[in-house]
């Protein structure tokens, strides 16, 4: 007799930093999520995101997310959040600040999860995120995540594992829950615990004890935790720490250039070429060439930043089948638990 399964309901999602949605469309290729709400606060992936999904809100500040404001645009019920948090605190490019960091979202992204209680949330990152603070940090956003009752699955994802011809490695964390989390007291016992400028201190918790059991042992093991997806094997490389890589690279670029099939993708990506005239050849033209010419080197430069900012939202963006592929293990998961029940 075959076991009849029911079938998953459509998971309403909250889409943090969405940059220019590809975490977004990862969950539209595997099927099965709904995006309720967009939060980003460039304007540049503002505009992309109203073109590609101009029905689904924005709100451009996650300092500003609340149940209110959610609900003020008309959302109510969040089954998950998901969250390319901002790389540059850990990136193994920059200062590697952490908590110290500004720019260091994690705390607001534990203020959301305490307001909005969704079932399961899904984080993005580098892998410098892993060493941050002498791995402290990472050790502390998993202390965070289980304080709150979650259960956590982490590892490493690159672009090239599903057929991109960069490296992209990127951290991702599954924390999911099988209790109701929106009838429940959790909240009220942790809401004070979270700020913005840093994840929250430890707390005795089983779920703690048991993260930090694994800790201990995948150290003793002498390697990091894999997670495998399908025919994918997610797992931290030694590389990750060894390379001054992160992104996108001057490598690659050499690559591409070497790649006579994209020639054309490079063209059409290129800026137009303009020809700047010295101070005495302006001064030579007649007011109405001066006119023009002032004009088309305004076209121009605004076509510059427009190419920057195009090239930083890329730079930035999160790989959708990458996340597509994270989607389908938190299927799987949403399946154990409803056959466990």
């Amino acid at each position: 007799m075959t076991e009849k399964i029911t079938p998953l309901k459509t998971q309403k999602v909250l889409d943090l930093c969405s940059g220019i949605g590809g975490f977004t469309l990862g969950h539209l290729i595997s099927g099965g999520f709904e995006t309720v709400a967009f939060c980003e606060i460039n304007q540049y992936c503002q505009q992309v995101l109203n073109l590609r999904f101009p029905h689904i809100p924005i709100i451009p500040d996650i300092h500003d997310i609340t149940t209110e404001s959610l609900a003020r645009i008309g959302v109510g019920e969040v089954d998950g959040i998901i969250a390319g948090l901002p790389c540059p605190p850990f990136s193994l490019a920059g200062k590697r600040l952490a908590s110290q960091d500004s720019r260091n979202l994690f705390g607001e992204f534990f203020r959301i999860i305490c307001e909005v209680r969704p079932q399961w949330a899904i984080v993005e990152n580098v892998p410098g995120l892993l060493t941050a603070e002498g791995g402290q940090f990472f050790r502390a956003v998993l202390w965070e995540f289980a304080s709150l009752g979650f259960d956590i699955e982490w590892g490493v994802l690159s672009a090239n594992q599903v057929g991109a011809i960069h490296k992209r490695e990127r951290v991702w964390i599954i924390a999911h829950s099988q209790s109701s989390r929106r009838h429940t007291s959790w909240y009220s016992e942790t809401q004070e615990r979270t700020n913005a400028a840093s994840v929250g201190g430890c707390h005795t918790h089983a779920n703690q004890d048991r993260c930090q059991q694994q800790l201990q042992e995948t150290n003793k093991r002498g390697h990091k935790p894999r997670l495998r997806i399908g025919q994918y094997e997610i797992s931290f490389s030694q590389s990750t720490f060894r390379q001054q890589y992160d992104g996108l690279s001057k490598q690659l670029d050499r690559y591409l250039m070497r790649q006579p099939d994209v020639d054309g993708w490079l063209s059409a990506a290129s800026i137009p070429s303009f020809n700047r005239l010295n101070c005495n050849e302006i001064a030579a033209l007649t007011p109405d060439c001066q006119k023009e010419y002032r004009q088309l080197y305004a076209e121009y430069q605004s076509i510059r930043r427009q190419h920057k900012q195009q090239l930083m939202a890329l730079g930035n963006a999160i790989v959708p089948q990458c996340a597509a592929l994270i989607f389908e293990r938190l299927k799987t998961i949403f399946k154990q638990q409803q056959k466990n029940s």
